[in-house]
Formats: structure tokens, C-alpha cells, sequence
């Protein structure tokens, strides 16, 4: 809705930017406090902060050129625009928990305790960054006359951009054809998610559970909203599955087994 929040001479301030940059204080704040209560060393988790920070844009933008790169073979500069949106949370969450085992190998830290510390976070900064994309016009829902909203042209944000291409309304029109505000309702689930990772933590058995609860939760609604999502046909794969969809049933999968099996192992001891 507001894609350019002000300019600094000839420096574009993009809301999309913004948030990820409040995502990310946000984030740091709750894991330091979080941390200190834990009795973890405070200096090592923020060293680990900032490199899951770098290693999941970079593979959440990774994964979105990867799946766009018709676009991008032709603008390789674009590439490097992460502030104008574009990344697959999937992408950043793989090599930032690849990015983290050898972190927390190196230090010797338990990665489980550390990854119920940093759980929170990561639905606190899934609340901000939607609400960054609904803010850049990105990650929008299908065409809805009844259930959607449209997006203004200034800025030309990528709903309308999109629809433009698709020849479904003209370069002069002044807003986008509405579409279901699917950042918002992905907003609402994170700070749901949040709000439970907060409740269940007094319930926890094992280290990992509130790790695994929040893979288990948003992989589940993250299945659901993109059958609301657009997308363009190379999105799909197996049966109209997006490719989001198949990663959320392999995750949904994975956090089932290891939860059960973290009760099982905590039943026993």
C-alpha cells in the first residue's frame, strides 16, 4: 500500500526494508532476554543473531531468484535488490538452520536449547516481515472481487505490475484488481504463533519442543495460505502443489516425528 515510505535526496526508503529491519531488532531484543534467562553467554547468541540474519536472506532471496529466474538472467543487478521484497522464507529458514548446527557446533552450545530460545523470534519476525510485504504490494492473494483489496499504482508494486503484464488491466489504471490480503492473514498467524510458543513454554518436557511446535504450526498454515496465494506456473510442481506446499508436508512430517519422540524420550527419563 505504500511501497516508498520517503525519500533522502536520490535514496528510495522502501517499507518493505524497514520491517525486515524491525523483524530483526525486534528479534535481537526477545533472544537477548530470552538468553540471559537461560544463562546462556549473551555475546555468542548475538554472533549467532547476526548470522542467521545474513544466512537467511541470503537464502530466502536465494530460493526466490532461483524460482523467478526467467526475470533475473536478464537483470542480474536486480538480484541484489533485496530491499524492493522477493524471498522464500523456506529458502532463509534451510541455510540459516544449516548455518546454525555449525555455529553452535563450533561454540558448543546445545543447539536444541538454543533453538527454543530463538523460536519466539522467528514468529515475532514472520509478523513484521508480512507486514512489510503487504506494505510492498508483494506476496498477494488470487484475484477475489469479494474477499480482496486492491493496491494503488504509485510505486507500481508487484500486484499491480503483475497484472499489468498479465494483461488483466491497463499501465494506466490506478489500482490493481483486488486480491486476498494473504500477508495480513500470514501476519495474524505469526503473532498466533507467537502468542502459543510464549504459553507452552511453561509446558515444555524436552529441549526442541518449542523449536519443533513452530515448524509444526507454521509449516501447517503456511500449507493452507498458499492455495490463496498467486503464483505463476514454474511455482508448481506435483499435482499443482506449490513448492511451499511440498516443503510444508516433508516439515510437517519431520516435526511430528521428532516431537513424539522427544515425549517418548522425556516420559522415559
Amino acid at each position: 500500500m505504500l511501497r516508498i515510505l520517503f525519500n533522502l535526496g536520490p535514496i528510495n526508503i522502501y517499507s518493505y526494508g524497514l520491517m525486515l529491519a524491525l523483524a530483526f531488532l525486534s528479534g535481537m531484543y526477545l533472544i537477548e532476554k530470552r538468553a540471559r534467562k537461560q544463562g546462556l553467554n549473551k555475546n555468542k547468541i548475538l554472533d549467532l543473531v547476526f548470522l542467521i540474519l545474513f544466512s537467511a536472506i541470503l537464502g530466502a532471496r536465494a530460493l526466490f531468484v532461483i524460482l523467478n529466474w526467467d526475470y533475473y538472467r536478464s537483470d542480474l543487478i536486480g538480484i541484489l535488490k533485496v530491499w524492493e521484497g522477493g524471498l522464500v522464507f523456506y529458502g532463509g529458514l534451510i541455510l540459516a538452520f544449516f548455518a546454525s548446527v555449525w555455529f553452535l557446533k563450533k561454540n558448543k552450545l546445545s543447539f536444541w536449547k538454543t533453538a527454543d530460545i530463538l523460536s519466539p523470534a522467528l514468529a515475532l519476525g514472520e509478523v513484521f516481515g508480512r507486514i512489510g510485504c503487504f506494505l510492498n504490494g508483494c506476496c498477494y492473494g488470487l484475484i477475489s472481487e469479494k474477499w480482496g483489496i486492491s493496491f494503488p499504482a504509485r510505486d507500481n508494486p508487484p500486484a499491480f505490475s503483475q497484472q499489468v503484464f498479465d494483461g488483466l488491466i491497463s499501465p494506466a489504471a490506478r489500482c490493481s484488481l483486488p486480491v486476498i490480503p494473504t500477508q495480513i492473514y500470514s501476519a495474524l498467524a505469526g503473532l498466533a504463533i507467537f502468542c502459543i510458543l510464549l504459553v507452552l513454554e511453561k509446558k515444555k518436557s524436552f529441549d526442541g519442543f518449542l523449536f519443533w511446535v513452530f515448524i509444526l504450526l507454521y509449516s501447517l498454515f503456511r500449507f493452507v495460505i498458499e492455495s490463496f496465494r498467486y503464483y505463476e506456473k514454474n511455482f508448481f510442481v506435483l499435482n499443482n502443489l506449490t513448492i511451499s506446499q511440498v516443503i510444508s508436508i516433508v516439515l510437517v512430517i519431520i516435526s511430528l516425528v521428532f516431537l513424539v519422540k522427544g515425549k517418548k524420550q522425556a516420559e522415559n527419563r
